[in-house]
Parts: C-alpha cells; structure tokens; sequence
C-alpha cells in the first residue's frame, strides 16, 4: 500500500476535482482526499441518514470489497452491512476475478488501486472485457495514491466513484447509493433490450440473418392493447384460486401491467393504488417501486394538486415494449 502523504497532491487538487466532475457526468463523483487510514465511523446522524438504502430490494446485488489490506477491506464490509447491504471481501485481483465469475449475484465491485500482482486499475479492465457483455457490473475504486493519473485512469475504466482515504461512512453510503441505482439502470436497459429482442424472429439454420427488425405486427388501437392487459391481470388473478399466489408472486411485473392499464387509459394512479395492485405488502411494494424508478422504466413526482400523495406512470420507452410484447402475444400467441 503506497501512503498518500508520500504523494504531492496539493497543487494538483483543482485539476482531480476537475476530473471528479467529469466522472459526475458518468454517474460518478469524488468524495475527499484523505490519508491512508481505515474507513472511519462518522456521527450517529451521518449513519442515521444513510439507513434508507437498506430498505432498497438489494437483495439480488452483492457488494464485492477488493484490498490487500484485510483490516482495511473487514472495515468496508462491516460499513456496507451495517448500511444493509450483501457484502464479502477479496485480498487480491485473481481471487476477485474467480469470485465474480461464479457469483453472478455480485453487481458492485470496490476496489483498491495499489495491489501486489494485478493492480485495482487492471482489474477494473478485465472486468469490462470479461462480463460487460454478460452482466450489469458497477465499479468504484478506493485508493489512499490520490494523483491525477488514477483519476484519469478510473474514468476511463468508467468507474461509478474515484473514492480517497480516509473513507467516511457517510461518503461509502453516498457512493454504494449511487453504484445501486447504477446497477438497478443497467438491470433495467438490459430488460428492455431482452424483451425487444423476444419479439425477433429467430436465424433459421442455413438461411439469411435475422433482420434488426423485430416482425412486423398488426397495428392494435389502445382499446384492444387495454383489454389484452386486463385478460394478463385477470389470467394471474385466477391463478390465485388454484395454486399458491405466494409461489408465484411477481409484483414488478403486476405494478408494470397496473401502469400500463394506466397509460392506455391515459391516467396517472398515486402510489398507494400502484401498491396494492402489486399483492404484496406495502413495505415490499414500494421497495419495487423504488427499484423500478431507478432502472428507468417508471417514474414517481409528486401530485401537483395534492402534495401528501406520489404519483406514478410508465416512462415511454419502457411502454412502447409494452406495446410491442402486447401486440405479439395477440398476434402470434392468441391472447
């Protein structure tokens, strides 16, 4: 581990922040430049106010902490529980490349930059050659060497956050916060992108490739496209009466459904009707709720007419699939 003090950072610090502020574009952003201590406890309040995340449905997304320092790293993990997250830890690059690879719950990679053998900048590009193409994966990077050319070099390795120690609680919240709905954007564009690319035809053997096109489909007003989502709604409920709705459940795509119902009847529903429509308990609901605002697919603003109540209504990109997959399951399915 290289000490920050050995590093003469002080007339370079406008030109890192500068730096940071590039990275914000990216969805990242500098905390502090510290000395090389272990992550620091804040006050109560600063912790108190970061206890939120923990109420975010996480629970899919594992926290991956990469130091050679074992202290250093058993600090960052015991931080990230305490915030409610999953968390475990790896004393060095290889073993974090193995891990990552068998645990395709791990969406969040920390990262130390000064590691003996393969060095935290190189593991942030055999991340990206080796699962950007498979899996939603977020980094930050967390290094006591606060120079220009490791803020340069994590931007462009498109780490979410460029983080300096002393790490705060607070300030590690702030950046796993951040990563999570990163994460969650990332999980949201790729079920998109499946979703569309159901609706192609498949490349038979021998024959020509499929076109980018997905196949052409029957125009359906909105009329027909609400009373197909109704028909999935009531074909779920009456799935209910005859096997375990609780072996079933899915609210992100009841809440989905109940959204779209919405848009097609050109209506914007408060939140707490959202929530019952979903069958789960509000608690659970709203978790889902928040998780789908942050992978893009909807979106939450407050009533203009009544400020004590949210309302909620499907972003366009996400109910044009809607449409589409509608539009398929009439024509080719009979629905």
């Amino acid at each position: 581990m290289i000490d920050a003090d050995q590093c003469h950072i002080g007339t370079n610090r406008a030109l890192i922040d500068m730096i940071a502020s590039d990275m914000r574009a990216f969805g990242a952003n500098k905390i502090q430049i510290g000395g090389n201590t272990p992550i620091q406890s804040s006050d109560k309040s600063g912790i108190m106010s970061v206890t939120g995340i923990a109420e975010r449905d996480n629970t899919q997304c594992r926290i991956l902490v990469v130091d050679d320092d074992r202290a250093t790293a058993e600090e960052a993990v015991e931080a990230a529980h305490l915030l409610g997250y999953l968390c475990t830890f790896a004393l060095d690059a290889a073993s974090a490349l193995r891990m990552i690879a068998e645990d395709e719950s791990i969406g969040i990679v920390v990262t130390d930059v000064q590691m003996p053998g393969m060095t935290g900048l190189s593991l942030l590009d055999e991340l990206a050659s080796r699962f950007a193409s498979q899996r939603p994966l977020v980094t930050l990077v967390i290094t006591g060497f606060g120079s220009i050319d490791v803020a340069i070099a994590a931007m462009r390795n498109e780490a979410a956050d460029f983080l300096t120690k002393p790490v705060l609680r607070e300030d590690l919240a702030g950046a796993l916060r951040r990563a999570m709905r990163k994460w969650l954007r990332l999980c949201g564009e790729r079920s998109l992108a499946a979703l569309s690319a159901s609706l192609r035809p498949p490349a038979s053997e021998g024959s020509q490739p499929a076109p980018a096109d997905p196949l052409p489909l029957t125009p359906v007003d909105d009329a027909e496209l609400l009373k197909i989502t109704r028909k999935l709604v009531r074909m779920r409920e009456q799935r209910g009466q005859f096997l375990n709705a609780s072996l079933f459940s899915d609210p992100m795509w009841d809440i989905l459904l109940d959204l779209t119902s919405a848009r097609l009847e050109q209506k914007t529903v408060p939140v707490s009707s959202v929530c019952q429509a979903a069958g789960v308990p509000m608690s659970t609901a709203l978790r889902q709720i928040r998780s789908l605002v942050d992978m893009g697919l909807i979106r939450r603003w407050s009533d203009p007419l009544d400020r004590r109540r949210d309302l909620l209504a499907i972003n366009d990109e996400a109910m044009e699939a809607m449409r589409r997959y509608l539009t398929y399951l009439r024509d080719r399915i009979g629905v």
